[in-house]
C-alpha cells in the first residue's frame, strides 16, 4: 500500500501509560500501512513517554510532539498543524483500532468519491464489556446536507472526531476550540461536515471507543456542564445560519434536549451564588427559544424554557427539588 496516499493518525495522549501500549500496538498494526503516525504528548507526568519513544525506536513512522499541558483541543490542533497527509483520522489514545480501520475508512472514501468517510464504534469498559449500544442507520451514501442533519440531530452520526477519515484540506481555517477543555469536539465537527458535498458511512465496528468513569465529559461538574453549553450554543448558531437546515424540528427539540440538561446540573450543583454569571448568560440565551410553539418542541420543553427565562429563581426552586 505504499503507492496509496497518506494517512496522518492523530492521537494526543496525557498520562496515557494504561492504554497506551495498546493503542499504538493497533494503529501500527493496520493494514493499510502508508500512514504517519502523529502522537502529540499533552505535558504527561506519568510513563506514558518510555511507552512511545518505546514504539518510535521500533517504526519510524511515529513522530513525536511535546507540549505543556494545554488540553485536548490544543492538542490536536498542533497535530493537524504538522500532519502532512492527504487525509486526516483520529484515534484517541484511551481506545484501540481493529486491523482494517485505516483501510475500511479509504475504501468507503473512494469507491464513492465522498469526501468524509465513518464506521462504527463498539462503546467497551475498561474489561472490553459492551456498555452502550449506539443507533445505526442503513443509509451508506448521503449528500453533505442530509449528513450534516443527521450530525445536528447527533444520534446515527455523533461529533466525535474518531471513527472517520478526512480530506485533510477539510480542516483548512477549522481548528478544535481551545477555550473548551472538553465537548471541544461537539462545536467543531459541523464545520468540517458543512465542507462535504458526499458522506460514505458503514456499521462495521472497527473502532473500540473505552469509557472511563473518569473523564470529563462523563463527569458533568458545574464547570463541564457550562464548556458543553458553550459548545451547545456555538452549533446552535451555526444550525440557526442554515435556512436549508432550520425546518428540521428533532435538531432544535435535542437543542433545548441538552440545554436543559445542562442548566439543570448546574443548577442543582451550585449555591444561589456560584456561577451566577454563568446561569444569567444561559437565562439571556432561552430568549431566541421562545420563538419555538409548543407543537414544534413539545408542551414540556415549551413550559420549561419560558419558566426558566421569566422566573428563573421559581425554576430553580422547583428543579432542586
Amino acid at each position: 500500500m505504499n503507492n496509496y496516499p497518506l494517512i496522518s493518525v492523530i492521537i494526543p495522549c496525557y498520562n496515557a501509560e494504561r492504554s497506551l501500549e495498546k493503542c499504538l500496538t493497533s494503529v501500527i498494526q493496520q493494514s493499510y500501512n502508508n500512514l504517519e503516525i502523529i502522537l502529540i504528548d499533552d505535558g504527561s507526568t506519568d510513563n506514558t513517554s518510555k511507552i512511545y519513544e518505546d514504539f518510535q525506536r521500533r517504526d519510524d513512522r511515529i513522530k513525536i510532539f511535546r507540549q505543556e499541558n494545554s488540553g485536548v483541543s490544543k492538542t490536536r490542533n498542533e497535530g493537524l498543524k504538522v500532519a502532512t497527509g492527504e487525509y486526516i483520522c483520529f484515534v484517541d489514545s484511551d481506545d484501540w483500532v481493529e486491523p482494517d480501520y485505516c483501510s475500511e475508512l479509504y475504501q468507503l472514501l473512494i469507491e464513492q468519491n465522498a469526501d468524509i468517510s465513518i464506521i462504527e464504534a463498539s462503546y467497551e469498559d475498561e474489561n472490553g464489556n459492551v456498555v452502550f449500544d449506539k443507533p445505526t442507520s442503513e443509509e451508506k451514501v448521503l449528500d453533505g446536507k442530509r449528513a450534516l442533519s443527521l450530525l445536528l440531530e447527533d444520534n446515527v452520526i455523533q461529533s466525535h472526531p474518531w471513527g472517520k477519515l478526512y480530506k485533510a484540506s477539510f480542516f483548512n481555517n477549522v481548528r478544535f476550540p481551545e477555550n473548551l477543555k472538553c465537548f471541544e469536539d461537539y462545536s467543531t465537527l459541523f464545520k468540517v461536515f458543512d465542507k462535504a458535498e458526499k458522506v460514505v458511512k458503514c456499521n462495521d465496528k472497527l473502532y473500540h471507543y473505552i469509557q472511563l468513569d473518569d473523564s470529563l465529559s462523563h463527569s458533568l461538574s458545574p464547570e463541564t456542564a457550562y464548556y458543553f453549553y458553550l459548545a451547545i450554543m456555538d452549533v446552535y448558531k451555526f444550525w440557526q445560519s442554515k435556512t436549508h437546515l432550520k425546518n428540521n424540528g428533532k435538531v432544535i427539540k435535542d437543542f433545548i434536549r441538552k440545554l436543559l440538561m445542562v442548566l439543570k446540573r448546574i443548577l442543582r450543583s451550585t449555591t444561589e451564588r456560584e456561577m451566577r454569571t454563568e446561569k444569567e448568560e444561559i437565562r439571556q440565551s432561552f430568549k431566541s427559544l421562545l420563538v419555538y410553539p409548543a407543537r414544534d418542541i413539545g408542551i414540556e420543553f415549551y413550559l420549561h424554557v419560558r419558566l426558566y427565562y421569566y422566573y428563573p429563581n421559581l425554576y430553580t426552586r422547583l428543579i432542586s427539588k
